[in-house]
């Protein structure tokens, strides 16, 4: 067999700055000072979360010895702009070093530039529901466009943009703590706007960056297979999640409803402005409907696949990632799998999570669908939302009661096997 894999296909890992840089001052941060995070059983505090801002030399060469080619991390606002219209030039310095450094080792970065944080004076100067939220994000992007992207070759402007409306305007975890699913609405909206400024003006100056968005994907599935409410609720909230956003740029049209619960139907000049669709994707989840006004539908975890679950309870379904990859034929656009890992401190768990991950994908890749690179979540044991740093992502292990001392899983190991496999051509050439 020929190999399933382009040679010029992207192996990688992913982190967020938030998630394992450390000293950093956000909305997030102000939060847990607050206590806003703080539960009977958590008390997350991110603190130094992972001290990659300081160790950032020493964890570029273990990206290295890794073997992956490709590294998608993100900058963070509220370092390079603490105060409006204010940056702070040592981070934007710090930064380049960063991507130079990954250049010079034959890395292709992807930067991500909002991962679910922002500076802690944007939700009460221009939080995202209003008009103006665009024009707030637009000069980060500008002096990160200038200082940063003409050695990026790929970028996400916008990370999980449902996951972070749903937990900041939908539940009221995140900042600003809203719970008003009309005005979270809105607010995507205004993010998706904001993308789109984002894109245009990062094309006008780097013509030939690839510019995209990281969508958080799940694959739903009845509750009672053989109730009618949930077979009619599972395309409700498929569309939702799902699909909703991808077609708003094709149609031009922000459009959902859900009858009792949600209406929204608005024009957005998007004109199909982005070049990639990256994937985020962790899990299935089963959804129940219930005969109630307030909450007309469960969903949740149950563990109906056979594969297991994560330390968070999370359904593992390999096959999902195939079907992703069909939904997203329509939008004729690139795919890279820009996320995808489990939160398991059994780490022969996360081994056999990336083995049937990476074997679903070669058959995605099989069946034609435009797949260009793969990123696991994560590189490195990090901060978790709302978690803190119990929940273990890494295909490196960080001691954090031990000077954060990395050492490689087993799991990394094979991952670096699997890219040696991957990438080495076949010598007969059949």
């Amino acid at each position: 067999m020929t190999q399933p894999f382009p040679n010029n296909f992207l192996w990688g890992v992913a982190t967020s700055a938030f998630q394992i840089e450390g000293r950093i001052e956000n909305d997030m941060t102000d939060w847990e000072r607050q206590g806003r995070f703080r539960t009977e059983q958590y008390d997350p505090v991110a603190g130094d979360t992972a001290d990659h801002w300081r160790r950032w030399e020493d964890d570029f060469e273990l990206l290295k010895q890794l073997g992956v080619n490709s590294y998608r991390f993100s900058v963070e606002w509220a370092r390079i702009e603490p105060t409006p219209g204010q940056f702070n030039q040592r981070a934007l310095d710090q930064y380049s070093r960063m991507i130079d450094r990954l250049l010079e080792k034959g890395i292709t970065p992807m930067l991500t530039l909002h991962h679910f944080t922002h500076p802690t004076w944007f939700h009460e100067r221009s939080p995202w529901h209003r008009s103006d939220a665009p024009e707030s994000f637009m000069p980060f992007v500008q002096v990160v466009t200038e200082k940063l992207l003409d050695r990026v070759p790929l970028v996400v402007t916008i990370n999980e943009p449902l996951v972070w409306l749903l937990a900041a305007y939908g539940e009221g975890k995140f900042p600003p703590g809203y719970k008003d699913l009309q005005l979270m609405m809105v607010a995507l909206q205004r993010m998706l706007e904001a993308h789109r400024l984002a894109y245009d003006h990062i094309k006008s100056r780097r013509a030939d960056t690839q510019v995209g968005i990281a969508h958080n994907f799940i694959v739903f599935k009845r509750a009672r297979l053989n109730h009618l409410f949930d077979r009619h609720l599972k395309p409700l909230i498929h569309r939702f999640y799902n699909i909703m956003i991808p077609e708003a740029f094709q149609t031009n049209r922000l459009l959902y409803q859900f009858p009792l619960v949600l209406a929204y139907d608005e024009e957005i000049e998007l004109d199909n402005r982005i070049d990639f669709w990256g994937i985020n994707y962790y899990y299935r989840m089963h959804v129940r409907f219930r005969f109630n006004l307030e909450r007309p539908f469960d969903v949740m975890f149950i563990p109906r696949s056979g594969e297991g679950q994560s330390d968070l309870g999370w359904e593992i379904y390999p096959k999902g990632l195939r079907k992703i990859c069909k939904w997203l034929e329509f939008t004729g656009k690139p795919l890279y799998i820009t996320e995808n890992g489990i939160a398991a401190g059994d780490d022969q768990l996360r081994a056999e999570f990336l083995k049937k991950h990476l074997d679903s994908l070669r058959k995605a890749i099989d069946d034609g669908y435009p797949v260009r690179g793969y990123y696991h979540w994560s590189f490195l044991d990090n901060y978790e939302w709302l978690e803190g740093t119990r929940a273990k992502f890494g295909l490196y292990h960080v001691d954090f009661e031990n000077d954060y001392r990395r050492s490689l899983k087993p799991s990394g190991a094979l991952y670096r096997e699997y890219i040696r496999d991957a990438t080495t051509e076949d010598p007969a050439g059949s």
